[in-house]
Formats: C-alpha cells, sequence, structure tokens
C-alpha cells in the first residue's frame, strides 16, 4: 500500500489516538498520573481529526489511481484491491474515530464546544461514507465500544449507514450554526462555521446523488447553500522536505533526485491530448515531462505490440498503458510526471532535462493540495442529477459552471504563478474548450450526454480518484477506458477487499469477493472493466 502519511509541523502529539479508549478499569481511571477522556484537550483531539481525515482520503485516492488510469496499473486488480491493501486505513479511521466520541462526549451540556463536535462530525461522516464506499458494510453502531463489552463488533448495512450519517450531517449543521467558539485550529476554513455548514450540505448532495434520491436532492438545492469555489474543501500541503516532511505524496514520489519512480496513465494522457481538436488547456499545469526526447523503440518495448492500446502517445508524453506488468526499465528521468496542479510540482514550459526537474518560480515544492469536494465537483453532479434523475437543475448551465470553476482553479494555482508564462493557457482556449464540449453535448442523446458529464468531471477531479471511481461505478461511464492489457479477464473491483488485519481481529468479519457491490452501485455485474 502506498500510504504515505500527512505531517506538518503544526500538530501535537494526541493522547488519545487509540480505538481501545473507553476500555479503562476502575484503578486506571483513579490513576493521578494517567488522563482520562474527560480530561482530554478537546482542541488536540480535533487537530487529530483533522490530520488524520486527510491523511485517510489521501490514502484512499492513491490507491484508486491505478484503478482509474490516472497513474498506470501495474498488477492486476485482485491485487490492487486485495485484502491487506487497506489494512492501514481501515485500522487509522477506527483510531481517530474514537477521537471524535470524546469531542462528543466532552461537548455535552457545553455550548463552547458546538464548533468542535459538529465540525469533527462533518469531517468522520466524511470518512465513514468514503470507508463504505470502498467497502460496503463495515462496523458502525457497534464500533468503539468495549466499555460496553463489544469487543467484535458486527458490520452494519451499508445503506442503514448511509441514512444514518445524513442524519449526523444534519445534527453537525445545528451545532454549526449555533456555535459562538471557533476550535484554535481549523485547517480547512479557519473558523468559519458558515463554509463548514455548505460542505456538510455539499457532502449530503454527494451522497443523495449515489443513492438516487431525487426529492431530497430538490430540498438541497432549493436552499441553495452548496460550495462556491471560495468554500473549496481541500487540505493545503507545506515544502518542508525534512522531519516532518509536509510536502504533498505525490510530490515526494514524483520528484525524487532519480526521476518519478511510477508512470503517468496512457488512457490519462491520451485523453488531455488527443480527445478534443486541441489539447486540454490544464494539460501542462496536470503533467510535466521531464524530457524533450522519444523514447527509443528498445526501452519502450511495446512498439507494434497488437495487445498495447497506446505503447507511446508522442511528444514526451511518456507514461504507460493500463495494467502493463512489465518490469520498469532505468527511465524514471524520461517519464512525464505530476505537474503544477495540485501536487505543487513544476509548470511545463517545454523545459525537461534540468536534473533538479527545472525547480524554478514556478515550482512549488510539494505546496500542493488535496482536493476532497470542490465547488466543480458539485457542479458535475448537480449536472449528473438533473439529466438521470431530473432535479430541478440545468444540466447543460452546470457542465459549462463545472468545466469553467475546474479551469479557473488550475490556471490560477498557486497564487497564479504560471500565468505569466508564455506557455500559459489563454482565455480564448479555454472558451474554444468550452464550446466544443457544449457543442457535443447539444447533438448528444442522453447516455451520450451523460458521458460527456462524466468524462469532464473525470478530467476535472485529478487528484482526487474516489470522485471517478465512484461515477465510473455509477454510471459506467466515462465509456473511454481501456482494458488491463495483460491481465483482461480480472474482473474490475467494484468494492476493496476486507482488509486482512481487521478480519483477523474481528470473529464478526469475513472475506467478500471484489466483485461485490455497495448498495447504490445497482448495474450489472461485468458491465465495466
Amino acid at each position: 500500500m502506498k500510504k504515505i502519511t500527512i505531517l506538518t509541523s503544526i500538530f501535537v502529539v494526541v493522547l488519545f489516538a487509540s480505538c481501545e479508549l473507553g476500555a479503562f478499569d476502575e484503578s486506571f481511571q483513579e490513576n493521578p498520573n494517567l488522563l482520562t477522556p474527560d480530561q482530554a484537550n478537546p482542541n488536540f483531539l480535533l487537530n487529530n481529526v483533522q490530520k488524520e481525515t486527510a491523511d485517510l482520503i489521501q490514502s484512499l485516492n492513491r490507491t484508486t489511481d491505478e484503478v482509474m488510469r490516472y497513474t498506470y496499473l501495474n498488477e492486476s486488480y485482485t491485487d490492487v484491491a486485495g485484502p491487506t491493501v487497506l489494512n492501514g486505513e481501515y485500522t487509522e479511521y477506527f483510531a481517530y474515530s474514537q477521537d471524535a466520541i470524546i469531542i462528543e462526549n466532552l461537548a455535552e451540556g457545553n455550548d463552547d464546544l458546538l464548533f468542535h463536535r459538529g465540525m469533527s462530525m462533518v469531517l468522520t461522516s466524511f470518512s465513514t461514507i468514503m470507508m463504505v464506499d470502498y467497502l460496503g458494510d463495515i462496523p458502525f453502531s457497534e464500533a468503539n465500544r468495549p466499555d460496553e463489552g463489544i469487543l467484535n463488533p458486527k458490520p452494519e448495512d451499508d445503506e442503514v449507514i448511509y441514512n444514518t450519517v445524513l442524519e449526523q450531517l444534519d445534527t453537525a449543521i445545528d451545532d454549526l450554526s449555533n456555535a459562538t467558539i471557533a476550535p484554535v485550529n481549523d485547517l480547512f476554513y479557519d473558523g468559519d462555521a458558515d463554509k463548514w455548514i455548505k460542505l456538510a450540505k455539499s457532502l449530503q448532495l454527494k451522497m443523495l446523488v449515489n443513492m438516487g434520491d431525487t426529492a431530497k436532492i430538490n430540498t438541497l438545492l432549493e436552499e441553495n447553500d452548496l460550495i462556491a469555489p471560495e468554500d473549496d474543501f481541500q487540505f493545503q500541503y507545506g515544502t518542508s522536505a525534512v522531519d516532518p516532511n509536509s510536502r504533498h505524496p505525490d510530490f515526494n514520489v514524483g520528484y525524487e533526485p532519480g526521476g518519478f519512480g511510477s508512470f503517468l496513465g496512457n488512457d490519462f494522457l491520451n485523453l488531455l491530448l488527443n480527445d478534443k481538436s486541441s489539447p486540454d488547456p490544464r494539460i501542462r499545469y496536470y503533467v510535466y515531462r521531464q524530457s524533450d526526447a522519444d523514447p527509443s523503440n528498445d526501452l519502450l518495448g511495446c512498439v507494434g505490440a497488437s495487445n498495447f492500446d497506446f505503447c507511446y502517445l508522442g511528444n514526451s508524453y511518456y507514461g504507460r498503458d493500463h495494467g502493463d506488468t512489465r518490469s520498469r526499465s532505468t527511465d524514471a528521468i524520461f517519464r512525464a510526471t505530476y505537474g503544477l496542479y495540485p501536487v505543487g510540482g513544476t509548470f511545463d514550459e517545454d523545459n525537461p532535462g534540468d536534473p533538479d526537474f527545472a525547480i524554478d518560480t514556478q515550482n512549488q515544492l510539494g505546496a500542493g493540495i488535496l482536493p476532497i469536494l470542490l465547488s466543480s465537483f458539485v457542479d458535475f453532479l448537480r449536472a449528473e442529477a438533473a439529466l438521470t434523475l431530473g432535479t430541478n437543475d440545468d444540466a447543460t448551465l452546470l457542465l459549462e459552471s463545472g468545466i469553467r470553476k475546474s479551469m479557473d482553479k488550475v490556471l490560477n494555482f498557486a497564487g497564479g504563478v504560471a500565468t505569466s508564462s508564455d506557455f500559459a493557457a489563454t482565455q480564448e482556449q479555454v472558451d474554444a474548450y468550452v464550446a466544443e464540449v457544449l457543442g457535443a453535448f447539444v447533438i448528444a442523446d442522453d447516455n451520450g450526454k451523460l458521458n460527456i458529464i462524466l468524462k469532464e468531471y473525470y478530467l476535472a477531479s485529478y487528484g482526487n480518484s474516489t470522485e471517478s471511481y465512484n461515477g465510473y461505478r455509477r454510471t459506467g461511464l466515462p465509456n473511454i477506458f481501456n482494458s488491463p492489457i495483460f491481465d483482461s479477464n480480472t474482473p474490475f473491483p467494484r468494492s476493496f477487499s476486507v482488509p486482512e488485519d481487521a478480519i483477523n481481529n474481528n470473529n464478526q468479519l469475513s472475506q467478500r469477493s471484489i466483485t461485490t457491490q455497495v448498495f447504490w452501485d445497482t448495474n450489472p455485474a461485468g458491465f465495466i472493466k
């Protein structure tokens, strides 16, 4: 598992990060040298909930980067979604959920902690939904209750968990609406309760699109209180390369001294390069080419091979095909790597060849972001719901809005550091891109329209493959993906395996096939690849 823990210097050591909290016997409670949960500092606990939420979401996203072709799949689906893959994430989720429980208990009867409780509830709700989206049924109502003698909590129906979380978010909104004292550290919204409320409602929208609930979506639309660009839910990384390393995890692997240790996916690169009449205006922001030379045929090793979908796309955009399980060559310094957005790398100005990855004013030294739930994502979700569920929205307007919001965010990333470059995308290029998409949208049938929405959502959600993974399972779109070239018969993971460590420690859990579908995935077996 390619999990890299997010570390920043502002985080303090949190004393209550174990899911075994609550299993205090009487003598332990009376020991004056040891802290009990009621003595915990809620600000410290909330720091940990924030840190661990970002860490968990980043880890899950990086796992499905391969599945969703942003990076290349160099193993089988069975391996990438196998029993050991989410061991760390599963343990991490239940550990810091206990911190949230302690915050909730401390807030009982204490209005000074309403903001803490509401904020913690929104964060853990987000994490819970992501765990359900990846695993289906998980322990929930019985989890983290060892003090009640529940040492082997039963998994709960995933649809029941969804509905419970929807109610929890309503409670969080009430807390945040009535809160008067902000936490000491709010790493996302700097103590702005209104932004947290918008996030809670936008998370509800995301859930309701999965659930296909038209009436409740329309209710949210009537409230008109969803996130706007200034409310984007994202985690900001730093530039420290020493302990603690605060840089974006993908910057750490994409800007190693010896070159990029992996490959970007050719499906993704091809979509940026060749799907429209001109390359995507975001391509120089998304992708940095380390070399200006074409790799040799010997180095590629796939030229003319009929089972390869692309092999090489040209113009130094050197990635690999989906499911290319061949060993990696000594070509790390030739591969296209992550760019300026979202990892805080280098803007591509046709300037490869620098052994330091052209570290100049455009390179942000890893100060990228984790785009968790952006306003552009909300627009694409609304466009999809308008088309498939008949909600009170205009799919065409929202499609355009989502594209333009994505373009604006990417092209002006890091304070607009690349806007003065001769290679910066222009407004004319953005307008031409939007016009081409909308022209195709107008003449397409409903399935074609949905495919366009999901394709543009896929491109805009670079850096957050969970959104694409959910959309792909929900709709089977976009229909631009190729099967693994060496293992095409392996079934696509409709969910991930139950973590092996969890099964070993909980006799209520058993393994499930990766073809098991979460409750909102109602599509036929085998309809995606």
